[in-house]
């Protein structure tokens, strides 16, 4: 997995799974083209979260929708993985994201006082369907930034939990969806 390579170590994780009844190819591409902000209880709780309302990005591909949000395309190896990443200080009401970084800036970045995660969307072949997975890896960089995010991360765990849980359900109905016919078919 690319994620045990850009982040072999950290401080805090979390995971998430669903089983699919569809192809690898299918679900990847329900994983790229679906709109997380669709979801009411993802966009309800990102907009808690960011301080602004969130909506919808009708159209707008996973990659299209993390282009000035922090967060960094890493890796992608169709159809199995996606990594992406951001750096900041996520306890601050702001985030405190270091909207300067570049992905090649991501492994080695170790700032002091702050954190970076790396966040991965997996998907395994496993009999007629697949597994649909993903991880959460957060490491902080000095003892400020571990206290900080681990009293920040008790709040938010639960309901980042379920932000997780609605996109995999999300990708999973997509996935899953009979295929739509041309009109007048």
């Amino acid at each position: 997995m690319k994620l045990d390579e850009l982040m072999p170590e950290y401080d805090v994780h979390t995971s998430h799974r669903v089983r699919i009844r569809a192809s690898a190819e299918t679900t990847w591409h329900a994983l790229l083209s679906s709109d997380f902000a669709g979801s009411f209880l993802v966009r309800m709780l990102m907009s808690v979260r960011s301080g602004s309302i969130v909506r919808r990005g009708r159209g707008r591909s996973l990659r299209d929708r993390l282009v000035g949000t922090g967060f960094l395309e890493l890796e992608s190896l169709p159809p199995q993985e996606i990594v992406i990443g951001l750096a900041g200080r996520f306890w601050r009401p702001d985030g405190g994201r270091c909207f300067d970084l570049a992905p090649s800036d991501f492994v080695p970045f170790c700032r002091p006082g702050y954190a970076k995660v790396a966040w991965n969307f997996s998907i395994e072949p496993q009999g007629p369907g697949c597994i649909l997975s993903t991880e959460t890896r957060v490491k902080c960089y000095g003892e400020a930034a571990r206290r900080n995010f681990r009293a920040y991360w008790t709040v938010v765990k639960p309901f980042s939990g379920l932000i997780r849980r609605a996109m995999l359900e999300q990708v999973k109905r997509a996935a899953e969806a009979p295929p739509s016919r041309p009109a007048g078919a």
